[in-house]
């Protein structure tokens, strides 16, 4: 069976179609959506609150209610890295704890987190909640994964950085069971070297209006990283519908699908029905991005082009070094896949672009 999360749009039309989907698919379920309101929302999460749809308490009780009706689980996410160290205050853990009896109220029962203190008091209160460890977690190793199975953690998100080291996600899943949960649909860079300072300044707008400039910095320099080298839209952590089969055979049965912040513009059905049906013909960036015209690459890359791309780290422990100076495979892939697409002219125009406008300059 796979089970899919999926992020909120908060329409009850779109959870509709989700429970149609459950009710015709034998192997195949939406086990929940997830998702965290933005509006007077004091407990920060892994997206900023401009970029999220404009929800409260109230209207998340409503649509919980619908949810449960449909037997598909909502999991409320407070998953910022750092939250001021209001864990460590007797202030903050009362306003934590009493938030948390509002969620329970308004029929929440599993939560995402990642900060260590809010998960030890979240494990502790009753009526409890099932808690799943978010990626931000960095758990990418067996002995990590046994750490959140001895906290009470009852379902983990894999770090991005081992999407495709199928030895250590094997290894993982072996410890910690069949509640193993790999992002299908990323687009970040595996091992990046912004990515815990990235989620730290997302952590400060995602409670409040967003620094323009803070979110622009990393946007940026990522965006100029992938348009200076082309080989790197092979590193992103990306999982094609058609491999879904290799993580199901290693005992993965969560699938979870990315895009907070694309999923109301976007068509989350149609990227959903894909990977259901372990298939697609089409330009891989648009259902990485749900479908959303908010999307930083106007280049197409053939998914069915990408057949074979994933075989070698299946088949070899180990495969990817980590070393991309020694280690060409990506590249040359790249070069194959996007040839004669004319991806590279315009890689390099937008290159050019950006580095002639690049927002921090200006406040230096």
């Amino acid at each position: 069976m796979k089970y899919f999360c999926m992020p909120a749009d908060f329409k009850t039309e779109t959870l509709d179609a989700y429970a149609e989907i459950n009710r015709t698919h034998d192997d195949a379920r939406i086990a929940e959506t997830y998702g965290n309101i933005s509006v007077d929302n004091h407990f920060g999460s892994g997206r900023t609150t401009q970029h999220l749809p404009p929800i409260d308490l109230s209207q998340l009780k409503a649509y919980v209610a619908h949810s449960a009706k449909l037997n598909i689980d909502f999991n409320y996410t407070i998953n910022a890295p750092y939250m001021n160290n209001m864990e460590f205050t007797k202030e903050g853990v009362a306003e934590y704890r009493r938030f948390l009896t509002e969620l329970y109220d308004a029929g929440i029962r599993s939560l995402t987190l990642s900060l260590p203190g809010l998960i030890e008091i979240a494990a502790e209160m009753e009526p409890g909640f099932a808690i799943r460890a978010s990626v931000l977690c960095n758990i990418n190793n067996a002995n990590k994964a046994l750490e959140m199975k001895r906290r009470g953690v009852e379902r983990i998100v894999v770090d991005e950085s081992i999407t495709r080291d199928f030895k250590t996600l094997k290894s993982i899943v072996d410890v910690f069971g069949d509640k193993v949960e790999i992002i299908i649909n990323s687009f970040c860079q595996q091992d990046c070297s912004y990515r815990i300072f990235h989620y730290n300044q997302i952590a400060g707008d995602s409670i409040c209006e967003a620094n323009g400039m803070g979110s622009d910095f990393y946007t940026h320099r990522c965006a100029l990283r992938t348009h200076k080298d082309p080989s790197t839209l092979m590193k992103a952590a990306w999982i094609r519908p058609e491999d879904l089969k290799y993580y199901s055979d290693i005992g993965i049965e969560y699938f979870k699908i990315q895009g907070r912040t694309t999923v109301v513009t976007g068509d989350p059905l149609r990227a959903l029905q894909s990977y259901i049906d372990e298939s697609y013909d089409g330009n891989l960036f648009e259902l990485l991005f749900l479908f959303s015209p908010v999307n930083p690459l106007k280049i197409k890359l053939d998914n069915q082009k990408l057949d074979g791309f994933l075989k070698p780290f299946v088949e070899q422990d180990h495969f990817c070094t980590k070393n991309c100076a020694e280690h060409c495979y990506c590249d040359r892939f790249a070069k194959k896949a996007l040839a004669g697409t004319g991806a590279e002219e315009v890689l390099a125009a937008g290159a050019q672009f950006l580095t002639q406008n690049d927002p921090y300059k200006r406040i230096q």
